[in-house]
């Protein structure tokens, strides 16, 4: 793909980036009022729905966080000029891929073989 603009995925990327910044304000502000799902024993008297609410809380928090990462990623690849080439083999992403995941910093290809090894490796270490 030639070395084009990629304004309409940094508006895009900076959209869910502000969108994701609001949510995680969002779960902070509602765990500090004690709004959140860790405080479901108030209700239930029931410690382990706490301990498992408060668990989904900490993960969602990780995920969004790990995404806002990716995001952050992206745009820094918009501003050095390496956005949209594969960060493995360095052919250009598909745009349709680049449409579906803002995000992605390998092609297709790339993607698949790094899964397959990262789920090798996942596997053989447990």
């Amino acid at each position: 793909m030639p070395k084009k603009p990629f304004s309409e995925f940094q508006a895009l990327l900076q959209s869910q980036r502000g969108l994701l910044l609001a949510e995680l304000r969002e779960k902070i502000t509602a765990s500090g009022e004690g709004l959140g799902f860790a405080n479901q024993s108030k209700f239930t008297d029931d410690d382990a729905v706490a301990d498992t609410a408060a668990s989904m809380d900490v993960a969602l928090v990780i995920r969004e966080s790990e995404e806002l990462q990716q995001i952050d990623a992206a745009l820094a690849r918009i501003a050095d000029g390496s956005y949209g080439s594969c960060a493995d083999c360095g052919d250009d992403i598909a745009r349709a891929r680049l449409k579906a995941y803002p995000m992605a910093e390998r092609c297709l290809a790339c993607q698949e073989k790094h899964e397959r090894l990262y789920g090798q490796a996942h596997n053989a270490s447990l």
